[in-house]
């Protein structure tokens, strides 16, 4: 990836799950795409939607976060943003729906304090409702209950993410073993540098985890983009 997207992705494609754990994979090659209409969709997962306006949104808080740094992306850059950004969507889709078919659940007090804890939707540290209806609305262009579907399947792929991640535990003797092996034999700093190295070691192995996850789930499920069609107007 180009230095400037490795530079800024992270405020946008990294998910917390203990540590920062990049929720996507390469090589997702299981995009169908389609001129089959999706009642504004920006794609489809199975039976799941993700709205056109979701997207834009999400969109452009990520090019405002860009501009507060002085950076004014090209077109090719923001391109590839886009399918990140849409690529992104696509894999929280899937890991949802693997949440919700290994019985995961988001209760509706969970859902409640992470829209409570939601800064825009604050009023000097408190939840404020009005607040939390306008955004919705101008922000997203949605309905309570449509963003309240959305952010749960968010949570119940976070809830996917969490459980991967606490599953790539290492031994103390794989870190060790590990960290000898990436400096040509010498364990030496280890003491000074071995939390940092097994917190990337399980980091890595989450990832890997998530990927295989990934492989075994697309070949069953469609999945449709649109972004092409939305942008056109067609």
């Amino acid at each position: 990836m180009i230095g400037f997207l490795r530079r800024y992705q992270k405020s946008l494609f990294i998910i917390s799950i203990g540590i920062l754990l990049i929720g996507i994979f390469v090589g997702l090659g299981g995009y169908l795409l389609s001129s089959n209409d999706m009642s504004e969709a920006v794609a489809s997962v199975g039976s799941t939607k993700i709205p056109y306006s979701r997207f834009v949104s999400s969109l452009n808080q990520y090019e405002d976060a860009l501009s507060s740094k002085g950076v004014t992306p090209t077109d090719d850059q923001l391109a590839k943003i886009k399918q990140d950004l849409l690529r992104d969507m696509i894999v929280n889709a899937l890991l949802a729906q693997q949440a919700k078919k290994m019985g995961l659940q988001v209760t509706d007090e969970q859902l409640a304090v992470d829209i409570e804890n939601t800064p825009a939707f604050q009023n000097n540290g408190s939840f404020n409702q009005d607040i939390y209806f306008q955004a919705v609305q101008s922000v997203f262009h949605e309905s309570p209950q449509q963003y309240e579907a959305q952010r749960r399947n968010a949570l119940l792929a976070a809830q996917f993410k969490q459980m991967v991640y606490e599953s790539a535990k290492l031994t103390p003797a794989e870190i060790k073993s590990a960290y000898a092996a990436a400096h040509k034999g010498s364990a030496r700093k280890f003491a000074k540098d071995g939390r940092a190295f097994a917190a990337q070691m399980q980091q890595q192995r989450a990832l890997d985890l998530i990927n295989f996850y990934l492989r075994q789930i697309v070949p069953q499920v469609q999945i449709r983009t649109y972004l092409k069609q939305r942008e056109e107007g067609t």
